[in-house]
């Protein structure tokens, strides 16, 4: 365990509430590792924290940091590290495909999975080094590791959402096209999350890839895609 590591285990132990007084046990979101109980906020705000206080340290000191906090013990560890990634851009600029590849061996269930993959790498990242985030990207969509296929699609929401380029498109719909006939909530949801993020520039593209594979696609996706579509929202129902 790295030092900082170390004290930062501190800090979110001091953090941590009674137990009668933590998030029930499904907030792991299907995974199975021990929970702190700390909350979002003040996770977010240790890292924000901890992150300010090495504004101008290069990456090379924050990512073992990072590297050990994902090899932690707890969720609340997994989830900071991505937290503190978020609030050092060169450190986050610095990940590379491998690393993302190698840290999810280590999470388990959408929760930890999504920390790590919902709209942390934007576009532009992606696009930078696109022959080395395609293939890594497109060699999760076969993995036999549920959590690591999620992450697949997962880390597609955000950039297909922001960009337009036909590049993300083509590697989203080739991931939907291996994993929309799973059934397991990990995957069904995120396949409707991707195809909605999809709508945002793609919708003529949308619309065919359901009309095409209806009979396929999970309920759930069906019937949100089509809301998407339909009234820009999840749901078709008017907001109250």
């Amino acid at each position: 365990m790295h030092p900082e590591h170390a004290r930062l285990r501190a800090e979110l132990e001091a953090l941590s509430p009674p137990p009668d007084r933590g998030p029930p046990a499904n907030y792991l979101g299907q995974g199975s590792h021990p929970l702190l109980g700390v909350s979002v906020p003040e996770k977010r705000a240790l890292a924000r924290a901890w992150a300010s206080a090495r504004k101008g340290a290069p990456a090379a000191e924050v990512l073992p940091v990072v590297e050990s906090l994902f090899a932690g013990e707890t969720y609340d560890e997994k989830t900071l590290a991505p937290l503190i990634l978020s609030q050092h851009r060169a450190a986050r600029l610095a990940v590379r495909p491998q690393d993302v590849h190698r840290w999810l061996a280590d999470l388990v269930g959408w929760a930890e999975v999504d920390h790590l993959c919902q709209g942390l790498f934007p576009a532009e990242q992606l696009l930078a080094d696109w022959p080395a985030w395609r293939p890594m990207i497109a060699r999760l969509a076969g993995d036999a590791t549920i959590s690591r296929r999620r992450a697949a699609l997962v880390l597609l929401t955000a950039p297909v959402r922001r960009s337009p380029d036909p590049r993300l498109k083509d590697l989203a719909f080739a991931n939907l096209e291996i994993l929309q006939r799973e059934r397991d909530i990990l995957i069904t949801k995120a396949v409707s999350w991707l195809l909605r993020s999809l709508v945002t520039h793609h919708p003529e593209a949308v619309a065919a890839w359901l009309q095409a594979y209806d009979a396929e696609l999970p309920a759930i996706a069906r019937r949100e895609v089509r809301a998407k579509l339909d009234t820009g929202r999840k749901t078709s129902r008017a907001p109250a």
